[in-house]
C-alpha cells in the first residue's frame, strides 16, 4: 500500500468509526504531526480538507511555549501548546518530539494525563518502549463549544542522553464542533530545542593513536578526514553521529556528545563519536611536523576531562583512498552503481575499460577554492596541487583525469576523482595509485574490478 493510499484509509477509517460524531475527539491517527519522515510528511489536513493545506487561514494560531529553548536529559519538562481560531469551537493537536539528525527515531518520551492521551507507532497506547510516540488531545480536552482557544500542557521526558538537537513536531486542529472533518483549520509549527547541562562524562578520556581514516597512515594532512582510537571516550554502548541539529553556521560541530579533539591548540570538526574511536577532520593547518594532541570531554565546563598529550605528524600530503572492508575502493560508476566484486559489496559491479568512474578518498592537501574543516562544499574545488594517477600501472593522462577535488555536499575532508579507465587495463583487480608530493594511496585495498 502506497503512503497516499494509507493515508485515504485512516482517513476514511476515522470517519466510519463508532466515534465519527466526535470527529477527533479521541486524538489524531498517528503520524500526523507533518513530521518529515513520517507518511511523507502527513498533517491533520490530510483527512480535514476544507481548508487545506495546513496554516492557509491566517487568522489561526497555534503556539509552542517553554520556559527555555532546551532541554536537559532526563529531566521532566512541560510543554504547552497553545491553539486559537476566531470561529472554532473544539480544539485538538497532536504533538512528537524526535532528534533533529534522526527524525525517523524518538526523543524521549510523554506521560499520559486526564487530559493527553499517548499513541505509539503503529500502534497501542504509551507505555510505548521506546518506539516513537504521539501525545494528543482526548474528548474531555477538546473542549467542545468553548471559544477563543484552548492550552494544553505535555508531560516531556527528554531523552536520558544527549542527543543533539530535539525537534518538536506539531499540528493543531480547530474545528467547528460539528463532529465531521469538514470546516476545520489545520496548523502546524516546529520548535528547535538544543541540549543543556548535559556535559557529565566522568572517566578520563585514554588516546592511544590516531589514523588517516582511508590509508590508516599515522601521519596526517591538512583538513584529512581521520580517526583517533582510545578508551573512554564516551559512555560505554553509547554513540552519536553528527546530523543537521548538530551543525553550526552550516558546518560540522567542533563538539559532539561531549566530546571535543584539539590539534596543535586547535578545535577539529567531529562527525562521530563512541567509547572507542572518534571520527573527525584534521583543522587546516598551516603548520607542519608533529603537533600535541587532546581528547577533551566536557570541554569547557568545571568538569572538563583532557587525555594525556597526544602527538601527531602533520605533512603537505596523507592521500588516501576509501576502502570497502579494506579489499577494494569505495568508487561508483556514473550512473551510481557500485564498483566492487560482490563478494565484498551486495550488487556490486565491475568497471568497464573505458568507463569514468568515481574514486573517494581524503587527505589530498588544499584545493581551489580553500575550504575550511568541517565546511561542506556545493560546488568545484579541484586540487591545488599536481597529482598523477596510475591505473594498472599506467599513468593516466590529463584528459582521462575528469575531476579532482572536493566531493560536493560531502565535508571538506572527502575527496572524488572522475577518472578514465584506460582501454589497456588487465581485467581483473586493478590497482590504482594516486600520487602527490611523493606521496602515494595506500597498496591494500587499492583496487578496483574491471572486467
Amino acid at each position: 500500500m502506497n503512503r497516499m493510499m494509507h493515508a485515504v484509509v485512516v482517513c476514511a477509517a476515522t470517519l466510519l468509526s463508532s466515534s465519527a460524531v466526535m470527529g477527533f475527539s479521541r486524538g489524531a491517527p498517528f503520524a500526523s504531526s507533518g513530521v518529515p519522515t513520517d507518511m511523507a510528511g502527513r498533517d491533520c489536513s490530510a483527512c480535514h480538507r476544507t481548508f487545506a493545506p495546513a496554516n492557509s487561514d491566517a487568522r489561526g494560531k497555534l503556539t509552542v511555549i517553554l520556559e527555555a529553548m532546551t532541554y536537559r536529559p532526563g529531566v521532566k519538562q512541560t510543554i504547552r501548546v497553545r491553539l486559537e481560531h476566531p470561529e472554532a469551537r473544539r480544539w485538538g493537536f497532536q504533538m512528537t518530539a524526535r532528534p533533529t539528525s534522526d527524525t525517523t527515531s524518538m526523543a524521549g518520551s510523554f506521560t499520559p494525563n486526564e487530559n493527553i492521551v499517548v499513541n505509539c507507532d503503529p500502534s497501542g497506547a504509551a507505555p510505548c518502549g521506546g518506539s516513537r510516540e504521539f501525545a494528543t488531545h482526548n474528548v474531555i480536552s477538546s473542549r467542545n463549544g468553548t471559544a477563543d482557544g484552548v492550552t494544553w500542557e505535555i508531560e516531556w521526558t527528554p531523552p536520558a542522553n544527549e542527543v543533539g538537537e530535539v525537534t518538536l513536531f506539531v499540528a493543531g486542529n480547530a474545528a467547528d464542533g460539528t463532529g465531521s472533518n469538514a470546516n476545520d483549520r489545520i496548523y502546524t509549527t516546529t520548535v528547535k530545542l538544543s541540549a543543556e547541562g548535559a556535559c557529565n562524562l566522568a572517566r578520563r578520556p585514554t588516546l592511544r593513536s590516531l589514523a588517516n581514516a582511508g590509508s590508516f597512515s599515522t601521519t596526517l594532512a591538512p583538513n584529512t578526514f581521520a580517526s583517533v582510537f582510545g578508551a573512554d571516550f564516551e559512555v560505554a554502548g553509547r554513540s552519536r553521529a553528527a546530523g543537521v541539529g548538530d551543525f553550526v553556521n552550516g558546518a560540522f560541530p567542533t563538539q559532539l556528545a561531549c566530546v571535543a579533539v584539539e590539534i596543535g591548540g586547535r578545535r577539529a570538526p567531529i562527525s562521530y563519536v563512541q567509547s572507542d574511536q572518534i571520527n573527525f577532520q584534521v583543522p587546516a593547518l598551516t603548520q607542519t611536523g608533529p603537533l600535541p594532541v587532546f581528547i577533551i570531554l566536557n570541554p569547557g565546563r568545571p568538569n572538563e576531562l583532557r587525555s594525556d598529550q597526544g602527538t601527531v605528524t602533520i605533512a603537505q600530503y596523507s592521500p588516501g583512498w576509501f576502502t570497502f572492508s579494506n579489499r577494494s575502493i569505495a568508487a561508483t560508476t556514473a550512473d551510481g552503481r557500485i564498483v566492487a566484486d560482490a563478494a565484498v559489496v551486495a550488487g556490486g559491479v565491475a568497471a568497464r575499460r573505458g568507463d569514468v568512474i568515481t574514486l573517494y578518498g581524503t587527505g589530498f592537501g588544499f584545493t581551489d577554492p580553500v575550504f575550511q574543516a568541517g565546511e561542506i562544499p556545493t560546488g568545484v574545488a579541484r586540487l591545488r596541487d599536481p597529482i598523477t594517477i596510475t591505473v594498472g600501472g599506467t599513468m593516466l593522462a590529463a584528459g582521462d583525469i575528469l575531476y579532482a577535488g572536493l566531493a560536493p555536499g560531502l565535508i571538506s575532508g572527502v575527496y572524488q576523482f572522475n577518472i578514465r579507465i584506460p582501454m589497456s587495463a588487465t581485467p581483473g583487480n586493478v590497482a590504482i595509485v594516486a600520487t602527490m608530493g611523493g606521496v602515494s594511496t595506500q597498496t591494500a585495498g587499492g583496487t578496483v574490478p574491471v572486467q
